[in-house]
């Protein structure tokens, strides 16, 4: 599913969603927030569109699975294929700053690039690479946690010439 899509799904799950409860015209203001994924109960199961604390999750590219035996703290989400990506939206495509995601790559180091986009024009591109972090989580800050978006792109490249595990925890938000 592209970001358009994606964006598409959230916004008809969220009016449906402040219909139910009577209150479809004053969405609820975002808080700071940070999406943990703690609403996993299910290892190994494909991600669909994932909601928590006002914000969706959408996969993209990847075959993104659930994980419960790990994380930081568990549980997360993570891929095996070439490469992997998720959209981030705020219901109602409200503007929100993002502030930080924990990466994480069984056994290679971590290319990514992470896009913030308003009213569909990128308003900044962070490309980089971590180092092996072996197994475990590394924080990655975002230089431009200043700029309001309206949608997030989290994009890994998975080089490795083995099935290598790649995934995401924590993706700390701001209104």
């Amino acid at each position: 599913m592209n970001r358009f899509a994606a964006a598409s799904v959230c916004a008809l799950f969220a009016i449906a969603c402040a219909a139910c409860s009577g209150n479809a015209t004053s969405p609820t203001p975002l808080s700071a927030a940070t999406i943990t994924f703690s609403n996993i109960t299910v290892s190994r199961a494909p991600v669909g569109v994932y909601a928590e604390a006002g914000f969706f999750v959408s996969p993209g590219r990847g075959d993104w699975i659930t994980w419960t035996d790990y994380g930081n703290p568990r549980p997360f989400i993570e891929f095996f294929s070439a490469s992997g990506d998720v959209s981030v939206f705020a219901a109602q495509h409200a503007a929100f700053r993002f502030r930080s995601v924990d990466l994480y790559s069984s056994v290679t180091p971590i290319p990514y690039t992470l896009t913030g986009y308003r009213d569909d024009a990128v308003a900044f591109s962070v490309t980089d690479r971590l180092p092996n972090t072996f197994g475990a989580f590394r924080t990655v800050s975002n230089p431009r946690a200043d700029v309001a978006i309206d949608t997030l792109v989290i994009s890994l490249a998975n080089n490795a010439a083995i099935q290598n595990p790649m995934g995401i925890d924590n993706i700390a938000l701001t209104p």
